[in-house]
């Protein structure tokens, strides 16, 4: 049994030597130990153990036994490292891109080769475990090619070099494929010797803490914002006038989960229109452009007219792609020009002109509007006219007759407003007497009639007097043909006969004629739509009856049945009293209120738009009160009086006398068997 231990350590980053002598007490412990495991195993041999407090390589030094002889040593170094660690280095952003790789490093400490264990989740959905071997470069060590904690036979002693903590850096450059949030924590760290660290918290704790910040790495993954021109390309260029900003149509998108923040950058190649290749294409010394985008929605505005190329996007963390239409064509066409050259209108039959035929000759982009004043006596009137292409023809035919001045004033077009045209080639001037003509005075053109109803019609005649004018009415597939003369007036009413039919009816003008003997063809019209039912109104039944019997002061409901489009208007009245009451009814089986007895009798109706009639067979109903109940004697030999006052005969005592009474009315009596009914008159 050894009394005497000396233990030699040598230091892992110094492979300084120092001897460690336990004390008296440890050795006596170390002794009770293996003598109890001898006596419990009945063997020679036993295992004693000793608590170091430093890394380092440790040996068996000087061991005495209790005769001072030194004891043989067959064992080899021991060797107490410190226990491995891992943590991940802060890294310069917690933004990605997709596509990107990961960018991370893991800072590896402890005895090569080591191990790490670290796991990935992606958009909350775990990606599994991954395992990673690693050591320094150039590193060797004779646990290399040996079970773990076994050295191999031939490794030198003296070299403790590969026992020493290595610090490892290890990239994880993985391709980032799925847009959204990531997450890399540690796991495991192992080292040579096997030791382990688990950084998993336990499955078994309620609450577990959070991980410590280093061994969690957390970024988010973006999409790379992607840019075209919208609405623009070499075929249909911008077109904007001289001297004024356009936006550049520049659209932005981005697929899958995106941030709040939509600012973008964008830039641009750009080259005048005079120093374009004969392709078409930019020059050789282009002009180059940028924008910073708040959102998505701003774009950058443009005024000089060229060739415009979109180079590069980039998001506020990702440069993006560029993609067809790419290239946009900025223009300054033309100002818009007029002009004009017209003739007279000449009436067939009188011969006079009735007004001008105006040919328009336009350049500049269409559509065009130009725009006109028409000066007469009774003032101006400002017109305009609107031309898709680059010709076109106005016939100016003016209602009244006289002097009329036609002065062309300004011109727009896609491009260009209010362009002002000026010029004595802008003037047309002319007397005209225009032919006759009437129009219909109705500002929608159509109308509605009731049954039996005339329609008073406007019409508005132009010309000089007397006027002879012709119209039709046409119903059914049929025409009536109307027609009146030496109206003297400027405007006339026609007075239809009364319509006896429902459905649509149409007055159209045929034709007018003034004093110049020239007919007019005519072509307005009128559309008349007839009701095909009168409203029509009558009493309901009541317990299949037109009558009804209450109490008197009974507040009563009279049902009535409507037809037609309410709101009705119901005029009845009471024959009892002669009053005449009216009333609106909303609802078609709507009610009159009574409160007095009589006859009720519905006079007239009508709805919304017509007035109706009543009918005969429910015109009437009938309301009553029940009679009151009446008490009275019968007058006999014993009883005498008069009204309400009776006088009874004296009687003897113990003889039996009755009275009759008399009731009128309508009783219900509620008796018991056991009761008496009695009744004491005085």
């Amino acid at each position: 049994m050894p009394v005497e231990i000396e233990l030699l350590r040598i230091d892992l980053e110094t492979s300084h030597q120092e001897a460690v002598r336990l004390s008296k007490r440890e050795v006596a412990n170390i002794v009770k130990e293996m003598k109890n495991q001898m006596l419990d195993s009945g063997s020679e041999e036993a295992e004693g153990w000793y608590t170091v407090r430093k890394p380092g390589v440790y040996r068996l030094g000087q061991v005495l036994d209790e005769y001072k002889l030194e004891v043989q040593r067959t064992t080899r170094d021991t060797y107490v490292v410190p226990c491995p660690k891992a943590s991940f280095r802060n890294p310069d952003s917690s933004n990605r891109c997709i596509r990107d790789l990961s960018d991370l490093y893991l800072d590896v400490e402890g005895t090569a080769p080591l191990k790490i264990l670290y796991g990935r989740t992606v958009n909350g959905i775990d990606n599994g475990f991954h395992f990673q071997s690693l050591q320094p470069e150039g590193f060797t060590s004779p646990l290399v090619s040996a079970p773990s904690g076994i050295i191999a036979t031939d490794a030198d002693i003296d070299d403790i070099s590969w026992v020493r903590p290595a610090k490892v850096r290890v990239p994880l450059n993985e391709s980032l494929t799925t847009a959204g949030d990531w997450q890399y924590v540690i796991n495991e760290v192992h080292d040579a010797f096997g030791n382990v660290v688990n950084y998993t918290p336990s499955p078994d704790e309620l609450e577990p803490k959070p991980r410590p910040k280093h061994l969690v790495q957390n970024f988010f993954v973006n999409e790379r914002p992607r840019a075209r021109l919208r609405g623009c390309d070499l075929r249909n260029p911008l077109k904007v006038a001289k001297g004024r900003a356009t936006k550049l149509p520049v659209s932005i998108a981005m697929a899958g989960p995106a941030r709040d923040d939509t600012g973008y950058s964008v830039e641009w190649r750009f080259t005048p229109v005079d120093k374009l290749t004969d392709s078409g294409d930019h020059g050789e010394h282009p002009e180059y452009g940028s924008f910073n985008g708040k959102n998505s929605k701003d774009a950058p505005k443009i005024s000089q007219p060229g060739l415009y190329t979109l180079t590069t996007v980039t998001s506020k963390y990702c440069q993006g792609e560029v993609e067809e239409p790419s290239s946009c064509m900025l223009l300054n066409p033309l100002e818009p020009q007029l002009s004009i050259r017209a003739e007279d209108i000449a009436d067939k039959c009188a011969g006079n002109s009735v007004g001008l035929r105006v040919d328009l000759d336009l350049m500049g982009t269409p559509p065009f509007v130009v725009r006109y004043d028409v000066i007469t006596s009774t003032g101006t009137k400002h017109e305009f006219v609107e031309i898709k292409g680059l010709r076109h023809q106005l016939e100016l035919r003016p209602k009244e007759a006289g002097k009329h001045k036609y002065v062309f004033r300004a011109i727009d077009d896609a491009v260009y407003s209010g362009q002002i045209l000026s010029g004595e080639g802008m003037t047309l001037e002319q007397d005209v007497k225009p032919a006759a003509s009437a129009t219909i005075l109705h500002p929608s053109g159509s109308t509605t009639a009731c049954l039996d109803d005339e329609v008073d019609v406007d019409i508005m005649l132009l010309g000089d007097p007397p006027f002879s004018l012709e119209w039709e009415i046409v119903h059914d597939g049929k025409k009536k043909p109307l027609k009146v003369s030496d109206i003297m007036e400027s405007t006339y009413r026609i007075k239809t006969a009364p319509f006896t039919k429902g459905g649509d009816y149409v007055l159209a003008l045929n034709s007018v004629q003034d004093k110049s003997g020239c007919r007019t063809f005519l072509k307005d019209e009128l559309k008349i739509s007839v009701r095909r039912q009168k409203p029509r109104a009558g009493f309901g039944l009541i317990e299949n009856k037109r009558s009804v019997m209450a109490v008197e002061n009974t507040k009563l409901e009279l049902p009535l049945r409507l037809q037609g489009e309410g709101p009705w208007t119901v005029s009845y009245r009471n024959r009892d009293v002669d009053a005449t009451l009216e009333t609106t009814i909303t609802n078609p089986n709507g009610y009159i209120p009574v409160k007095y007895q009589g006859i009720y009798e519905i006079i007239d109706v009508s709805d919304r738009q017509c007035r109706g009639s009543v009918d005969p067979d429910a015109s009437t109903f009938q309301v009553g009160w029940e009679p009151r109940p009446d008490i009275s004697l019968a007058v006999s030999r014993s009883i005498s009086g008069e009204g309400r006052v009776f006088i009874k005969k004296d009687v003897c005592e113990g003889d039996i006398d009755g009275t009759d009474i008399n009731l009128s009315g309508k009783l219900i009596f509620f008796m018991q068997p056991s009761q008496v009914f009695w009744m004491r008159i005085y």
